[in-house]
């Protein structure tokens, strides 16, 4: 019988009960502290009816309690249904309402009251609890459902994407093998806790027994200090998302690092690593619904990655690797007959990783994963919506989307769910998201008929509070009509120029005004590289987002010596209302030290 995540921590704790399994600043827990903790959690969850099969929420951020809640679950054989606490409760609460929970874990640090009416189990007292009831020894079958998790849904809606045993099993026991990772290793957890990615991060390092080190999100937000942070913690393999990388991989590194890996997924590269990084960059390359379809180490010895990339490979953008073991990639025309070799067509995936389907949606899963024509009787195919080119050495080239899914900063996001959620807002009758360009990235723009007056700060903040961050629209371009087809359906090919930034408003300069608000101006113009910022300009309209909110926030901490609350930049009206809320930080002693300087590798 294969094993499983949770009998793979339960025979390190046996064997290594002392190794380091989970550290967050102060706090550590070793193998055999994690596992008790998480028997003692599973025998609450029993008490309260939680069997096989039972769906259980894990309303819990990045933390040690969240890897503790979800070994409990999945060691009743029960599912894992992770809940961002962050994210929009509206958009939480549907979540729960689908899948119904027999109960939502969570805590006052890193979780908080989740929206809803389901039953609530803290996990506050559990390091308190001394007893250990063993190992709860639930046979646990690679079919069984393991968790159910968010994708965004073209429909308007959060898909829930259900994945058994097996797609958790072949998908970290293949990265192990892949990565080579060891007990000897030292993993980061980068990912929002309720991000397929963060299941990826987490189970990998929990089964090759090694020690995973928990980032804090301001850390995490800010390419700089997450590089402190890995040398710090002497982290020797990473998972980040491309954008991130990307940045990661610009920054000077110590030559004696001892971060040996950093693996790169959810959205293309660009471009190609500096060859002369003191460690190596992968490319993984999966999704939710099919867990790790082709990686650039495999194998090893004919790895494409830049290390060993030649100046013909070079001369090419970056390709996603080769399929995984046991994993097969069909290029597929839309009869579903095969491309022609070295031609480009869309990826059908045949994996032991893939997923059933979407709950309570027969009709998607039908359409998403098809019978397989090419293979044995009963298998199944998954349409990926990528459009890929095989080279003739077998290496994957990933060519962009074929249906309406954008990347935004390694997330996937449907412009359905976005167009979804501007819609409810009272003025406005008819709305497009479309993703367009911007320096090797996607940023969203929305084009929206309204029947009154409404502004652009209006609908982002409407937008806000119903979708995660990276959801959120850069532009808002109103029209007073949208272009359509004879079959009135909006024709997406018929829209403005994709050049966003024509797109901003436009507003009179007025000169910003004291030491401040000038300082600001200055550190905003160099971080959307434009040309002045002016007293009431805002920074999202003008093209921030909040992954250039959080680099701001770190060089508002260089600048002025003080730590901007997220919550404050992102609230700013204008330039002027931003130096205001500097200053009134300053007042209340929110100044810090600077970050360390870091040790510079040698460019000789």
């Amino acid at each position: 019988m294969e094993p499983t995540v949770p009998a793979m921590v339960e025979e390190h704790a046996r064997t290594r009960p002392h190794a380091a399994a989970i550290t967050r600043g102060a706090q550590r827990l070793d193998y055999g502290e994690l596992n008790r903790r998480a028997n003692v959690l599973a025998a609450r969850l029993t008490a309260r009816g939680v069997r096989r099969g039972t769906v259980v929420g894990v309303h819990l951020g990045r933390s040690a309690e969240w890897v503790v809640g979800m070994l409990a679950v999945l060691k009743l054989g029960a599912v894992c249904m992770s809940l961002d606490p962050k994210a929009p409760a509206e958009r939480t609460a549907r979540a729960i309402r689908s899948a119904a929970p027999a109960v939502v874990l969570t805590g006052t640090r890193d979780g908080g009251e989740p929206p809803g009416t389901a039953p609530v189990l803290s996990l506050d007292d559990l390091a308190d609890d001394p007893g250990d009831p063993g190992d709860p020894g639930v046979e646990i079958h690679q079919d069984d459902l393991a968790f159910a998790m968010h994708t965004s849904g073209s429909s308007g809606r959060a898909k829930i994407v259900l994945a058994q045993h097996s797609w958790l099993t072949h998908g970290v026991a293949t990265g192990v093998a892949v990565n080579r990772t060891t007990a000897a290793d030292r993993g980061s957890w980068l990912a929002p806790a309720g991000a397929g990615i963060a299941v990826h991060e987490v189970c990998m390092l929990l089964w090759a027994g090694a020690a995973l080190h928990i980032a804090e999100p301001e850390t995490v937000a800010s390419p700089p200090a997450l590089r402190a942070w890995l040398l710090e913690h002497r982290i020797t393999q990473t998972f980040v998302v491309t954008p991130v990388g990307e940045t990661l991989q610009t920054l000077d590194w110590p030559a004696g690092t001892e971060l040996r890996l950093m693996s790169l997924g959810g959205d293309k590269l660009n471009g190609w690593a500096p060859a002369g990084l003191p460690f190596e960059v992968a490319v993984s390359y999966g999704s939710l619904e099919a867990f790790q379809i082709a990686n650039s180490l495999h194998p090893w010895e004919r790895r494409c990655t830049p290390a060993t990339a030649t100046a013909a490979d070079r001369a090419a953008p970056p390709p996603v690797g080769r399929p995984l073991p046991g994993v097969t990639v069909h290029l597929l025309e839309e009869d579903l007959t095969p491309v022609a070799p070295g031609a480009i067509g869309e990826v059908w995936v045949d994996s032991p990783a893939l997923s059933l389907g979407y709950l309570g949606n027969p009709a998607l899963t039908a359409d998403k994963f098809r019978p397989d024509p090419f293979g044995a009787p009963g298998g199944r195919l998954y349409r990926t919506g990528d459009a890929g080119r095989l080279r003739p050495d077998g290496v994957l080239e990933h060519r962009g989307r074929i249906d309406d899914v954008v990347k935004i900063r390694g997330h996937r996001v449907e412009v359905g769910e976005v167009e979804w959620a501007l819609g409810r807002h009272p003025r406005v009758t008819r709305v497009c998201v479309v993703g367009v360009p911007e320096d090797g990235q996607h940023q969203l723009v929305a084009c929206l008929v309204t029947d009154g007056p409404v502004s652009p700060r209006e609908l982002r903040a409407h937008a806000a509070a119903q979708l995660q961050d990276f959801m959120v629209p850069v532009a808002y371009v109103l029209m007073d009509r949208l272009p359509v087809n004879t079959s009135d359906k909006i024709d997406r090919r018929a829209l403005p120029p994709a050049d966003w930034r024509t797109w901003r408003p436009s507003r009179p300069y007025r000169e910003p005004r004291g030491e401040t608000a000038l300082g600001l101006a200055s550190l905003v113009a160099e971080l959307l590289a434009v040309e002045r910022v002016g007293a009431d300009d805002n920074f999202f309209e003008l093209g921030g987002d909040s992954l250039l909110a959080a680099q701001l926030q770190t060089r508002i901490e260089e600048r002025f010596g003080i730590r901007l609350r997220m919550e404050d930049l992102m609230a700013a009206e204008t330039l002027t209302d931003l130096a205001e809320r500097v200053v009134r930080t300053g007042d209340r002693g929110g100044r810090t030290d600077r970050l360390p300087p870091i040790v510079r590798r040698s460019r000789s």
